[in-house]
């Protein structure tokens, strides 16, 4: 049996840990330093939204980067023939998967040389983009709609009668 002074030393404890934690949660969260970039204070899967619309939609690159990367990110692709400032790309997506803090994207990038289907990974931290890798793949079509990719796909399942 736990005694009433050993049970509230260990309460103290717990509690000084907690304070402690969230103190320094406080201290190093950006929106403390003046950090009100437009990532801030939003979900993984719309940071990167924000992010594609401005590069893509926009043709804005290097303004997406300035507004959605830290000093700090790490671009393992940086070199990729839609990477630079350009007219508007049409984007057209196919699958978003958001787990945790990582964001993947699946589309096909036309106006820029020959349609890409395009896997974009994105690894975001307090509304900014701190990692991101790309894997494209020319489409064997003059157009995202004539890619295979772009079939629908039939996997055999039946819908669940309600």
């Amino acid at each position: 049996m736990i005694s009433d002074k050993k049970l509230n030393s260990i309460s103290v404890a717990l509690g000084l840990l907690l304070t402690a934690y969230v103190a320094q949660d406080l201290h190093f969260n950006p929106r403390w330093y003046g950090d009100n970039g437009p990532g801030v204070g939003k979900l993984p899967r719309e940071i990167v939204a924000g992010y594609m619309d401005t590069a893509y939609g926009k043709g804005q690159v290097a303004a997406a980067a300035k507004q959605y990367y830290t000093r700090k990110t790490i671009d393992v692709t940086p070199d990729a023939p839609y990477r630079s400032d350009s007219a508007p790309l049409k984007s057209t997506v196919r699958l978003v998967v958001a787990e945790g803090l990582n964001v993947v994207v699946q589309h096909c990038v036309e106006g820029v040389g020959s349609p890409q289907e395009v896997v974009d990974m994105f690894r975001t931290s307090n509304g900014r983009i701190v990692w991101r890798k790309t894997i494209a793949q020319a489409v064997n079509g003059p157009s995202c709609a004539a890619s295979s990719l772009a079939r629908p796909v039939d996997l055999g399942l039946k819908p669940v009668p309600s």
